[in-house]
């Protein structure tokens, strides 16, 4: 039976560590192996996708402004009710991807999941850059959605980046359900900054 390298071996390869014996040994065994060799090539595509992710970061700059207006708009029930339906958009979104998750039949393995949840994740960045909404103006209320957001996302990253550490099952499993969650956030996100924008002056 053919023993294949584990994700320790694989990410150690990958690094070009020959440090010890059986690092050597994982080295040749990979010339050899075509098995090992495309698993390898995933995990280099995996790097390079994460990598190459926008990074999200809460415009911390603009708080203060943001937080001159929340003073100013604490009388106004208008902020109330924008703050509670931005949330209960971003519940409702996650709600949504969880829940098809859930009910939907295993039609899909793994790979093919996380090879979709990351797709989807893109896609919407890239809609959220087309959006531009540096250049558009937010209410007070909705900046504090979408900073909430934010971090929520660039805790998710966090914990994409140190998802290579597990083994190959939790690994993957991990994976997958934290692309879903990114995928469920920047759903809500895109969705804040598309209908909320354009009701500020209402």
């Amino acid at each position: 039976m053919i023993t294949h390298l584990s994700m320790e071996q694989l990410l150690a390869v990958r690094d070009g560590d020959r440090s010890e014996p059986v690092l050597a040994e994982a080295h040749r065994h990979l010339a050899d192996c075509a098995d090992c060799q495309a698993e390898l090539n995933r995990l280099h595509q995996r790097t390079a996708r994460l990598r190459a992710l926008a990074t999200m970061t809460p415009g911390r700059d603009q708080f203060p402004a943001v937080k001159a207006r929340l003073h100013w708009e604490q009388s106004h029930t208008r902020q109330r009710r924008l703050a509670t339906l931005g949330l209960s958009i971003a519940a409702c979104f996650l709600i949504a991807v969880v829940g098809r998750h859930l009910l939907a039949p295993p039609t899909l393995d793994a790979e093919q999941q996380l090879e979709t949840a990351m797709s989807n994740s893109q896609l919407l960045e890239q809609r959220l850059r087309d959006w531009k909404p540096d250049s558009r103006v937010l209410d007070g209320a909705t900046a504090e959605v979408v900073m909430q957001l934010e971090d929520k996302i660039a805790a998710l990253d966090a914990e994409l980046a140190r998802a290579g550490s597990a083994s190959e099952a939790e690994r993957l499993e991990k994976e997958v359900a934290l692309w879903q969650q990114r995928v469920g956030l920047m759903n809500a996100l895109v969705e804040v900054h598309v209908t909320k924008a354009s009701n500020v002056d209402l």
